[in-house]
């Protein structure tokens, strides 16, 4: 009795915890998309409608998730609040307001997948079977851009079914964390693993051919930290870091746009009117934001050219100021600590490798993104995941997050059937 008395008491912290939070997001939301609606000039209903639907979303979505399944309402709510951010931002930088509602409908599509996320997570249970179909699923959809996709900013990742586009790179991301998860799970030996991390070289070679060098990092990175997660081989771990480093220096040498992006990231000021000309206006719009940031709508974020998909940290840091940004980098942080206890408390080897795999791929993706706007990185091309304008990424990112939700609730079932065993062995003792 004593062990559900406390079950029952933790469980009420957590809800007003969670309902604390949600109450703060929903504040957030309503009050930004507000004063965007009550702007001077402003005579379209659009800010308006997003004030009143995007908070009312919020509480709907995480309150039939958590009716559900007993997911981790703290990741879904933080989920929700980067997206907003996406939505808000872009509805005060962008001129035209169909970027803002054409997101906001990437965003509803990207709830319907999380949910299928979590749905298939829980009711699927051979993932290794289907391991081998998911390998020629991806592969297939990796090397689709040569048959039926285009060239965009030097890279052919984009395929274009009538008025449809999207990156296949973008979706394959939760798939090849499943099948890395199968490949590696229950601690095999490296002879075991070996054709599973073939499979990821050939999915980086692939990616190489297409010049979507932002990808084939993650996919690179995410696979090694997968493999140390299951096997602890750190010297296989380090080799393999060893020779990701020889590739990326053979690249360089081989590869022209290699070198200018790199020469870019050295020096933008050599060339500030061309070629470096983005970082340039994007280290500008950082500091002309200062601590509080010039306001929303305020400022000349869209003199740095992709504003709203790339460069939407630097938007952001500008109108929102740095205190702000720092706080949207904790909330990629606390997403990360709170998948890292649902990938510890999982019951089976491969949903902890999918659930780390999955913020692994986020925090590195955030990572880059973040540091190639600031100059701490060269730039790769890649979105911050929830908030940069795009529906490939922001689908995509929904679906690993619905399935690190599925996982969660699943651990969530896991607890308390046990604590429901320790307290009929306690009943029985009395």
């Amino acid at each position: 009795m004593r062990s559900r008395k406390i079950e029952k008491m933790r469980r009420a912290l957590m809800r007003s915890n969670t309902r604390l939070l949600l109450t703060a997001v929903v504040a957030f939301q309503a009050l930004a998309l507000g004063l965007l609606a009550l702007r001077p000039g402003n005579e379209s209903l659009q800010p308006l409608i997003l004030a009143v639907a995007v908070p009312l979303g919020t509480i709907l979505i995480t309150n039939i998730m958590g009716k559900i399944w007993p997911v981790d309402r703290a990741i879904l709510i933080l989920v929700l609040l980067l997206c907003s951010i996406g939505i808000i931002s872009l509805s005060a930088i962008c001129r035209s307001e169909e970027t803002p509602r054409t997101q906001a409908v990437y965003a509803a599509a990207g709830v319907v997948a999380m949910f299928i996320g979590a749905g298939l997570i829980r009711g699927l249970s051979r993932w290794k079977k289907a391991a081998p179909v998911l390998m020629v699923l991806c592969a297939l959809a990796l090397l689709s851009p040569w048959v039926i996709g285009s060239w965009y900013q030097g890279a052919r990742n984009w395929v274009n079914i009538g008025p449809i586009s999207g990156q296949p790179s973008e979706f394959m991301k939760p798939v090849l964390i499943v099948i890395l998860a199968a490949g590696f799970s229950n601690r095999p030996r490296f002879a075991k693993c070996l054709p599973t991390i073939a499979y990821a070289a050939l999915c980086c070679a692939i990616l190489l051919t297409e010049r979507d060098l932002g990808a084939l990092l993650l996919y690179f990175l995410t696979t090694v930290l997968m493999y140390y997660v299951a096997s602890s081989n750190g010297a296989l771990v380090f080799a393999g870091l060893g020779m990701g480093a020889g590739a990326a220096v053979i690249a360089y040498y081989a590869f022209p746009y290699v070198q200018d992006r790199v020469s870019i990231w050295r020096n933008p000021w050599a060339d500030p009117l061309d070629t470096g000309y983005q970082i340039v206006r994007a280290l500008a719009a950082i500091g002309s934001g200062g601590l509080f940031g010039m306001g929303l709508g305020l400022g000349m974020p869209r003199s740095v050219p992709l504003y709203h998909s790339d460069f939407i940290f630097t938007s952001i840091a500008e109108e929102f100021g740095l205190i702000f940004s720092i706080g949207l980098m904790a909330v990629y942080v606390l997403i990360i600590m709170r998948g890292m206890i649902v990938a510890g408390n999982a019951r089976t080897s491969f949903h902890s490798l999918v659930a780390f795999g999955l913020v692994v791929i986020m925090g590195l993706q955030a990572l880059l993104i973040i540091g190639g706007n600031t100059k701490l990185l060269p730039l790769t091309g890649v979105t911050l995941p929830l908030v940069s304008y795009g529906g490939s990424s922001l689908v995509s990112t929904f679906l690993s997050m619905g399935v690190l939700l599925g996982i969660s609730s699943m651990n969530a079932e896991d607890e308390a059937r046990d604590i429901e065993k320790i307290a009929l062995r306690e009943e029985v003792s009395l």
